[in-house]
């Protein structure tokens, strides 16, 4: 795949991938924000709880749901959450307190422009991710 000596599809020496389709594009997208992000290379991971409505929060027991989970390295926290399922969602993802702290924004890398406040849901902190099916977010605080 990547072009090593031998490479599929008669790949030698370069890789198989077609720069021009839009999921290499986005996959290059992806990778360049983990390039410049520290916290997405080094950072300790944390699944996240999620919650359809703001009270009850758990783990996803199943895979029509929002996956999240935090990578923080030092005081910085991202959050990476894909809506695993085939319809659109718009969950609460648990953020660490201490980091992302209620009123402040984050804003998603993958989608330039589209900003959410951190709320207080109870004792925790959260942020709602609308997502469509299968989309990723990649949110920072600015």
């Amino acid at each position: 795949m990547f072009g090593g000596k031998w490479g599929a599809f008669n790949t030698g020496s370069r890789h198989f991938f077609n720069p021009e389709k839009p999921l290499y594009k986005e996959i290059s997208r992806i990778a360049e924000i983990r390039q410049n992000e520290a916290a997405l290379r080094y950072g300790r991971q944390y699944f996240r709880e999620i919650s359809g409505n703001g009270i009850d929060f758990g783990y996803p027991i199943d895979g029509r749901c929002t996956l999240a989970y935090s990578r923080i390295l030092d005081d910085t926290e991202m959050i990476i959450a894909m809506n695993l399922d085939t319809h659109y969602r718009n969950d609460f993802i648990t953020v660490d307190s201490n980091l992302t702290p209620v009123g402040k924004k984050m804003i998603n890398l993958l989608k330039p422009g589209s900003i959410f406040t951190v709320q207080a849901m109870g004792k925790r902190n959260a942020v709602k991710a609308d997502l469509f099916p299968h989309e990723i977010a990649i949110f920072k605080l600015i």
